[in-house]
């Protein structure tokens, strides 16, 4: 939202710096993100008045203009074809003056004739777009000779770019913003006046129907000033209007206004519509575009004579009907939509857009201008399904006050009236099936300080809501009766106004009461410790964290081959989130499958959370903890571009987050019954985890028929480690106990066995360090070779021996003592062959 400082000074009555509004709003919740400057830097443009003009010799397109500078008459050559007569105003650049474009004036001799200066247009002072030529100011009121351009016309100016929240709509027109600066600075605010048109249309009966809005509200312009003008032959003063869905639109009114002149607006309405990013039309377009910005309330025009049929129909849309709006595209309606329409078809999507066949343009001589109240939801949904955000759209899906359409009425009519030269009919029609009344709110003034802990007393709470706007009268029994106006759709709990009463008499005034805090990592049970360990430790190793729904469906598990005996949700958000997942499977493939069509070459995840289990003859789940890691894809930062992810990645990985938060190791061993337990790893490429024996989890590649199933179209790992039995094997292992750095060196030896293909790798390794040898200090399996020298349905597995003497430097006859004996009980346990 972006707003004029002088604008808002105008309207609030606050006289405060730029910086000092701009901490004021900030303070109130109303965030300034952004401040720029407007009409700095023209410190040599001055105002000049014409007092000759004459071609240029041999330059048919240039004029010789000598103009008074307040301090006498200089030449400029100007090459616009709109220069001014005798005695009109122009801006003028002198010699030594820097333009906001980074041009600089000297003096420049043109066809023999020095030019002592130039004569500005809008686009090079950065005050409008300047389409048609130099900027030519009035004589009256647009300063005297001499006088700097930036103060005749009040071009200084700061625009904010203010962040509001979508429950603020009130505060998307500057009548909202100005309130509440008000309110900042301790000032009561009371609401412009919209004014009474200068002209009115004579002989149409006021007879006071309940659906006719006077253009006059309480004599607010004597009648002795207007001017009373004859209605034009055949164009109505009054408009049917017939609402066929009241409650997507609960108001509708239109009000006619005769004979008007299509123009460009004065600059006054030019320059305020530029500096906030509106682009100027004319004088009726820009009159709506500037009560849109003023009050934050969207109207429309019509050109009268382009309806048809002589009424408006408020309506939804037939399935497949077309109309074409103001941008020239062709749109497809729905019945969802609603529609403006007249006799014969639609003018307008309500609340977004206006048709284009209805447009005002250079010809309009009549017009309807219309101010409604729209239902938020409608218009979100039709703008958001026909992808068309407007500034329209975008006040109405947060909610414009229903009951401000009679002022946005008499405003329009009246600055149409004074820049159009119209003549508006003293009567508009107001159609109003479903008035909207201010909320009535229950409010226990005490409800303040049980919510904020603030010593906030009765008065301070009812100036404070009288300040936005609420009416408070005792309830029936017992607090207060609050009524909400209807500007703050926001409003509807007591806790709404306790929030308001907490941030305008200040969030300073609340006391802050820092909670004990217990160390960091004191305080958690022990599960939720190692859960925070075997995060930081999956993070650490290069695994992205991912964070899935909880809720699946039941199809995602079967086609996962996991659990399906599941709970399944009371009030589901769609079928796909229909049940509790028992496995963290689903969500991990759905990543990656997701990821390799957004072109995700290599996917490596994990996730830590609960997965939820039925418990036969228990109300509540069991919501055991496990970690799921997935891969997938090529190995990053890998020597060879063709290596994918595999099993022993995967083991790798899990072994050091295993190592990094428990201090144990890792082992993958073979089991039968993972046929049962893990149906969704490959049959021949998984394991079971253990830690000292115990089963703490399964890896594997997933099996290619799951991963068909979920759309993964490459080879995936999958492991998954139950952190509560991880849990109760740390439980087991005691408070881990820290060793003395070594004093001696070590020595090594590498041990290349062959052996069936049958035997396990961790049976082999598990059987050189239970060896009952004091110097083994660590084995370590480094290679895994079949091949050329190796016989069909044999292996071999390359281990390095570590030895070390904590007590003295080993010799090479101990070591090679030690290792003999390694050697001789693998042979023996294995039958295995020492590969030479």
């Amino acid at each position: 939202m972006k707003a004029s400082h002088r604008w808002l000074c105008e309207l609030s009555g606050v006289e405060a710096g730029a910086v000092e509004v701009a901490d004021a709003l900030t303070r109130l919740g109303l965030e300034v993100e952004d401040t720029e400057a407007w009409g700095e830097g023209l410190d040599h443009v001055v105002v000049a008045e014409v007092r000759a003009k004459a071609p240029v010799p041999d330059k048919d397109k240039l004029t010789l203009v000598t103009v008074f500078d307040g301090e006498g008459e200089r030449q400029v050559i100007c090459g616009a074809p709109n220069v001014p007569a005798v005695g009109g105003r122009v801006a003028l650049a002198k010699p030594g003056a820097s333009l906001p474009g980074g041009m600089e004036i000297a003096e420049r001799k043109v066809g023999g004739v020095v030019s002592s200066g130039m004569l500005c247009s809008e686009a090079e002072l950065a005050i409008g777009d300047g389409s048609g030529g130099i900027l030519v100011l009035g004589n009256g009121d647009s300063g005297r000779p001499g006088q700097l351009v930036s103060e005749a016309l009040g071009l200084v100016d700061h625009v904010y770019e203010i962040s509001l929240t979508p429950n603020r709509p009130d505060c998307l027109g500057h009548i909202g913003l100005a309130r509440e600066l008000a309110l900042a600075f301790g000032k009561s605010f009371r609401p412009p006046s919209p004014g009474a048109p200068s002209r009115l249309v004579s002989g149409v009966d006021r007879d006071e129907a309940p659906d006719e809005l006077p253009m006059i509200e309480g004599q607010s312009q004597p009648i002795d000033t207007l001017t009373l003008v004859e209605a034009r032959a055949g164009v109505p003063t009054l408009v049917p209007i017939r609402i066929e869905d009241a409650t997507r639109c609960p108001r509708y009114a239109g009000g006619v206004v005769q004979g008007v002149t299509i123009a460009p607006s004065p600059f006054w309405l030019r320059y305020r519509l530029h500096v906030l990013g509106v682009r100027p039309i004319d004088n009726v377009v820009d009159v709506t575009n500037l009560v849109l910005l003023e009050l934050g309330h969207p109207i429309h025009s019509f050109d009268l004579a382009k309806l048809r049929g002589g009424e408006i129909v408020v309506r939804t849309a037939r399935d497949g009907e077309t109309m074409s709006t103001l941008d020239g595209e062709a749109r497809q309606l729905t019945s969802d939509d609603l529609l403006i329409c007249d006799g014969e078809g639609p003018v307008a999507v309500a609340g977004v857009m206006g048709g284009l066949d209805s447009e005002i343009s250079a010809d309009t001589t009549d017009v309807l201008i219309e101010v409604a109240y729209f239902d938020p939801r409608s218009v979100r949904r039709t703008s958001r399904r026909l992808g068309l955000h407007t500034e329209s759209s975008h006040r109405f899906e947060r909610g414009v006050d229903p009951n401000g359409v009679a002022w946005a009425m008499r405003r329009a009519t009246s600055l149409i009236c004074t820049l159009a030269g119209g003549a508006a009919a003293p009567i508009a029609r107001d159609v109003n099936p479903a008035p909207v009344a201010p909320r009535a709110i229950a409010f226990e003034p005490a409800h303040v300080g049980r919510l904020t802990g603030a010593e906030i007393n009765e008065r301070q709470t009812r100036e404070a809501l009288e300040a936005i706007g609420c009416s408070i009268s005792p309830a029936e029994t017992s607090g207060w009766r609050v009524h909400a106006p209807t500007w703050r759709p926001d409003l509807a709990r007591p806790e709404d106004l306790v929030e308001e009463v907490a941030r305008i008499v200040g969030y300073d005034a609340i006391p802050t009461a820092l909670p004990r805090v217990l160390p960091s990592g004191r305080g958690l049970g022990p599960r939720l410790r190692l859960a925070r360990r075997m995060r930081e430790a999956a993070a650490s190793i290069g695994l992205l964290e991912a964070v899935n729904f909880s809720f699946v469906s039941i199809g995602e598990l079967e086609r996962a081959r996991v659990a399906t005996d599941v709970l399944p949700l009371a009030n589901p958000l769609s079928e796909e989130r229909s049940v509790m997942r028992t496995s963290l499977l689903p969500g991990l493939l759905g990543d990656i499958a997701r990821a390799r069509r957004h072109q995700a070459g290599s996917v490596a995840l994990f996730e830590l959370a609960r997965i939820y289990r039925k418990v036969e003859g228990q109300a509540l789940p069991d919501e055991p903890l496990r970690l799921g890691v997935a891969l997938a894809g090529p190995r990053v930062d890998h020597v060879s571009e063709d290596a994918r992810y595999d099993f022993y990645d995967g083991k790798g990985m899990l072994c050091s987050i295993v190592e990094a938060s428990l201090g144990a190791t890792l082992e993958a061993v073979s089991d039968d019954a993972l046929d049962a337990d893990a149906p969704f790893l490959h049959p021949r490429r998984r394991a079971r985890l253990t830690v000292d024996g115990v089963s703490v989890g399964v890896l594997g590649e997933v099996h290619p028929g799951v991963g068909d199933d979920l759309g993964l179209d490459v080879r995936a790992v999958y492991g998954e480690i139950d952190v509560d039995a991880l849990l109760a094997v740390s439980a087991s292992r005691g408070v881990p106990q820290a060793r003395a750095l070594p004093r001696f060196p070590s020595a090594s030896r590498d041990l290349a066995l062959v052996v069936d293909e049958s035997v396990e790798v961790g049976q082999v390794g598990a059987a050189l360090r239970g060896v009952d040898v004091d110097l083994v200090e660590a084995v370590e399996l480094f290679d895994v070779y079949r091949g050329v020298g190796i016989d069909e349905g044999k292996k071999s597995l390359a281990f390095r021996v570590v030895y070390r003497d904590p007590e003295a430097t080993l010799t090479d006859k101990k070591v090679d003592k030690a290792h003999q004996q390694v050697v001789r009980a693998a042979l023996d346990a294995f039958d295995a062959k020492v590969r030479g």
